[in-house]
């Protein structure tokens, strides 16, 4: 049997080891992100020639382009995602009224949702208080959860944002009332890159879980198929006594 000394060790070396491969992808997908772009802007500058094709050929050739742009432009987004994800600040936790961001947060996105035939709507608890956290990190987080809701609810359905306290935690729950997520594909959805929609990256939920993380706390998932997906992003509770951001 490894002795606790010996698993100790070698999982400082699985970190460390994971660490510098982290920092290797990050510097190659920054390498790679410049020529990436300058591809995508002449494949711009090509597709311009070929806005009114007049001959078959020219047809194909705009075809052919439009697809080679449309690709350009998901590995952009994902570079992108990536280094995000990578490269994210250590948060700054500030006492923040986590209801009052939420709620203009929604108010945001209400418009959107509704254009899409979708009913969002804000259910704030009542006993959060002030919740240090990085409003940044926790928004992000948010947004995401709120789009993932979004694409997973068909229209005249609805996505549900709501706080609640725990205990030691403040909950933010984002549930929606679509297809929901099969079981044996549950314990896969805070993989990197696992993504069950045709434009997905993928790191939306590893990002979310590690925001989560960052604050003490988790992203918990329950999903039952043909009612529904709740995610709950549990934070750390507020102290007493902390004064809430942007409060006079």
């Amino acid at each position: 049997m490894s002795s606790p000394a010996r698993e100790e060790r070698l999982s400082r070396i699985r970190t460390e080891r994971l660490a510098q491969l982290g920092a290797l992808l990050a510097g190659f997908a920054h390498e790679v992100r410049n020529p990436l772009s300058t591809i995508g802007l002449n494949l711009q500058l090509v597709l311009e020639e070929f806005r009114e094709p007049e001959t078959p050929r020219d047809k194909r050739t705009q075809k052919r382009l439009s697809v080679v742009d449309a690709e350009v432009r998901r590995l952009q987004k994902i570079l992108e995602e990536f280094l995000s994800f990578a490269r994210a600040p250590e948060p700054k936790l500030v006492p923040v009224d986590l209801n009052r961001k939420l709620a203009d947060l929604i108010a945001f996105h209400e418009v959107e949702l509704r254009d899409r035939g979708l009913h969002l709507r804000f259910y704030p608890g009542g006993d959060l208080g002030a919740v240090p956290l990085d409003w940044d990190h926790v928004q992000a987080a948010v947004v995401n959860l709120l789009r993932n809701a979004a694409d997973a609810t068909p229209a005249g359905g609805e996505v549900l944002v709501s706080t609640a306290r725990d205990g030691a935690f403040a909950l933010v729950r984002v549930t929606d009332t679509g297809a929901g997520i099969p079981a044996d594909l549950q314990p896969r959805v805070f993989e990197p890159y696992f993504s069950t929609k045709k434009t997905g990256t993928g790191l939306g939920l590893p990002t979310a879980r590690r925001v989560a993380a960052e604050h003490g706390g988790s992203l918990e998932l329950q999903s039952t198929v043909g009612v529904g997906t709740q995610f709950t992003l549990r934070l750390a509770a507020p102290l007493a006594g902390h004064e809430v951001e942007g409060a006079s």
